[in-house]
């Protein structure tokens, strides 16, 4: 019997009243009569994908084509299911004979564009939305597209001009104002960028996105409590997107309140038990700060259940393809390190477990690459969020800066939106600077396979999320990474791990699971800093009378097994005072006094008497000139000064250190030993309090170690041969 239009209306009424499973029910209905009913197939389709039933989908689209494949309603939304499949070649095909079919149709070229884009070929997209904009002028989502694939390609002035021109066209699609407020945010122009997001948010308060936005341009200006109170309005806007609420556990996480975080992962781990993002943090959450040992004892114990857990959980766990997908892999075990305990069996559990959930999202990308023909100059890659005026970004920029370029032919990536004075230094000194921040991860992954890398290096793997997520993929060949954050990775994908020979035990290679390479002396080629002038104790708000013993670390970074040293310090030095650097969280820094005020109470001193917390993000030349006017530096235990010891030993200040079992504890004796003062090296703890106050004590004593740091620093500073070695290493590969 032939079915009547009127038949197909009722699926379409199910469907326009969210009445899914009698939609489904009413095309299955009709397609017992008529098998070839493209319409049926399609409506059905449509139905299956609203709920989430996205294979059952992709195979009703598939029939409705192979009734009718000259309908670009069938052919587009078999693209769309394909597309959210991650199948991005299908989809694209599917696209392209979309337009071909009815080339007038703005849909059709921006679905096109959208699928370039997400495999990471700005310009074949733009190709597409600027053919979507010319079938339809007044189309605004066309010409935000258009902005979208112009800010992919670098062109930040045409699409600032773009979004500004699809406003015009409608001053109330929120959708330009969320993507001039981003490509502000790069420009680190805040205040515009919220000006934009904040539009956004008020003409669609369900786009989770701008109050994301918002929360992340409140957190880079350090208003936490504007950041949180975005993110809770992106969680009330859509109470079951999973972005926001691990977003908003996430923030509480990085404001101190640990308990109150893991638990919201918990819950979500509960209500979303496939998602790997709250079953990340719901299990290996880790304290910013540790009350006692105990106390880290425990954590580090829930850590490793946590991970047992995980590891059983993968099959549940493992993602699905799709590019949107493996955002949930943005993850770091960062504080991990700072137990000062072996961390190799847990870093390689975590690897293994990544590899096993990310595998069947990225398969292709986990598969070896064999290693090329030689060419005239080794193509070497570095991947970075910190090359800025930073740590790291100090640290390694020589790796680029002085890498020779007539044997090596360098392209930077970029995933950080800063663009400062380091920055651009090593943007000029790179054959290419490819910056890519907020890129999605396997379009960056795309684009790096795309150049053909003979090396690939990460200066700071487990820093930030963003080069972390990359390095559980082989995007290179050889894939390396530096001593940034100077603890094995624990993934399979990286083969080497370049440090510091001053800085590492005899038995180094036994704490990483990749194998290690040493160069010389620091291992880069570190510029000599240089402190501003005219800084004064009373300039900076200082005691003029008092020995003033500076401890730079941030707070996170010191271990509990610190507290009676420094404690017994100030005790045994009456006229001692310690200067600290506070969090930028107050409860992170109301936390940490509470604890060194309980050591300071067992040996019957008040802490705020004897101690100043001063404010974090000191510009680095009044740093400099702080080293300068304290009297002796502590170095922490478990992990030591790195850039801090540095910058204390060019400014003259003796850095007092007590080394630890591995690497990331033993920095400043490595720069003690090159610089020849290791009589600031104590042996155990009680002569570690012994030098520091013998110092603070005796003036002269402090005078002649700083003439002998001024004469002896081009040991340490401004030397050739770490990047020569590094040279030397990667041609041997």
């Amino acid at each position: 019997m032939t079915v009547t239009r009127e038949e197909i209306s009722a699926v379409r009424g199910h469907l326009a009243r969210g009445e899914l499973e009698a939609a489904v029910a009413a095309g299955n209905a009709l397609l017992e009569r008529d098998a070839a009913l493209a319409e049926a197939w399609h409506l059905k389709s449509l139905a299956e994908h609203r709920l989430n039933r996205l294979d059952e989908a992709i195979a009703s689209s598939a029939r409705a084509v192979q009734a009718d494949g000259q309908e670009p309603r069938y052919l587009m939304l078999e693209g769309q299911l394909l597309h959210d499949a991650g199948d991005l070649a299908a989809a694209e095909q599917r696209y392209e004979r979309v337009v071909a079919l009815r080339p007038a149709w703005a849909a059709g070229h921006i679905a096109l564009g959208e699928a370039r884009m997400d495999s990471g070929r700005g310009v074949e997209a733009l190709e597409a939305f600027r053919a979507a904009a010319a079938a339809d002028p007044a189309n605004v989502r066309a010409w935000n597209n258009v902005g979208v694939a112009q800010q992919s390609l670098d062109r930040f002035d045409d699409a600032i001009r773009t979004f500004g021109h699809a406003i015009s066209i409608d001053p109330r699609f929120a959708l330009a104002h969320f993507n001039l407020a981003r490509l502000q945010a790069r420009r680190n122009d805040i205040a515009t960028a919220l000006r934009h997001a904040n539009e956004s948010a008020r003409l669609d308060a369900r786009h989770v996105d701008s109050w994301l936005l918002i929360g992340d341009l409140q957190r880079r200006s350090r208003n936490m409590p504007a950041c949180i109170a975005a993110y809770e309005s992106a969680a009330r806007a859509q109470p079951d997107h999973l972005r926001a609420l691990n977003a908003l556990a996430e923030v509480i996480a990085e404001v101190g309140r640990t308990e109150e975080a893991r638990a919201g992962y918990g819950v979500l781990a509960q209500r979303f038990p496939g998602n790997l993002k709250a079953a990340l943090g719901a299990n290996l959450l880790l304290p910013i700060l540790y009350r006692d040992g105990e106390h880290l004892e425990q954590s580090r114990a829930q850590y490793t259940e946590g991970l047992a857990r995980l590891r059983e959980a993968a099959p549940r766990l493992a993602l699905r393809p799709g590019a949107r997908n493996l955002q949930d892999v943005l993850w770091t075990n960062f504080y991990l390190a700072y137990q000062g305990r072996d961390d190799l069996a847990l870093q390689s559990g975590f690897g293994d477990f990544m590899r096993t959930v990310v595998a069947p999202a990225a398969g292709r990308y986990l598969e070896p690459i064999a290693r090329r023909p030689r060419r005239e100059r080794l193509r070497v890659g570095f991947a970075s969020h910190y090359f800025y005026d930073c740590t790291a970004g100090r640290y390694f920029m020589s790796w680029i800066t002085h890498l020779d370029p007539k044997r090596f032919e360098t392209i930077v990536y970029s995933t950080n939106e800063a663009m400062t004075n380091d920055t651009r230094t090593i943007a000029a000194a790179a054959g290419q600077f490819k910056a890519r921040p907020g890129r999605p991860l396997l379009a960056l992954a795309e684009e790096i396979l795309a150049d053909e890398l003979d090396v690939l290096i990460y200066p700071e793997l487990g820093m930030h999320p963003s080069t972390f997520a990359l390095a559980h993929l082989r995007l290179a060949p050889v894939q390396c990474a530096g001593w940034g954050h100077p603890d094995t990775t624990g993934l399979p994908e990286i083969d080497y791990f370049l440090s510091s020979e001053a800085m590492e035990p005899a038995n180094g290679q036994s704490h990483y699971r990749e194998k290690l390479a040493l160069l010389p002396g620091l291992g880069t080629r570190y510029a000599e800093p240089k402190a501003r002038e005219g800084v004064t104790r009373a300039s900076l708000g200082l005691p003029e009378d008092k020995t003033l013993y500076l401890v730079p670390q941030s707070l996170f970074k010191i271990h509990p097994d610190n507290d009676d040293a420094l404690s017994d310090v100030i005790a045994r030095d009456p006229n001692g005072h310690l200067l600290l650097f506070a969090s930028h969280h107050e409860q992170l820094t109301s936390e940490f006094a509470g604890r060194l005020a309980a050591a300071f109470g067992r040996r019957g001193l008040v802490m705020h008497e004897r101690s100043l917390f001063l404010q974090p993000f000191m510009p680095h030349g009044d740093y400099l000139a702080l080293n300068r006017v304290c009297d002796v530096m502590l170095d922490t235990w478990h992990w030591s000064g790195g850039n801090t010891s540095l910058d204390a030993f060019a400014s003259g200040l003796p850095v007092v250190t007590l080394p630890g079992e591995f690497m990331r504890g033993r920095q400043s004796l490595g720069m003690a030993e090159i610089l020849g003062v290791t009589e600031l090296v104590a042996r155990d703890a009680a002569e570690y309090v012994d030098i520091a106050v013998r110092l603070g004590q005796s003036p002269d004593e402090r005078k002649a170690i700083a003439e002998r740091l001024a004469a002896s620093r081009g040991a340490l500073f401004g030397r050739d041969e770490p990047v020569r070695a590094l040279e030397r290493f990667l041609e041997s590969l």
